[in-house]
């Protein structure tokens, strides 16, 4: 089993402790330097009444993010397929 430990990540001037296996820490702190980078450029790009719309938007982002990796995935196993075909004749 993965060794786990907590560390503690930065988002909104808020720290978050976060119990994480040891080998995805740089991923959890990777994520979280994204998201602040991205809630940055929003607050600094408009204005805004309410904090909420700001990580409104930033989750809007991620999840284009998320949706436009999956298409990746999908042409990427289409085309996979497809060599596959190509290599069986």
């Amino acid at each position: 089993m993965a060794e786990q430990f907590d560390i503690h990540i930065n988002i909104a001037n808020k720290m978050y402790p976060i119990t994480v296996d040891r080998s995805s820490e740089e991923i959890y702190r990777k994520a979280a330097k994204i998201i602040q980078q991205r809630l940055d450029t929003y607050i600094s790009a408009f204005h805004a009444e309410d904090k909420q719309d700001y990580y409104a938007m930033v989750m809007l982002d991620l999840a284009v993010d998320l949706v436009s990796d999956k298409d990746i995935e999908d042409r990427l196993q289409h085309l996979v397929n497809k060599l596959d075909k190509t290599l069986e004749l």
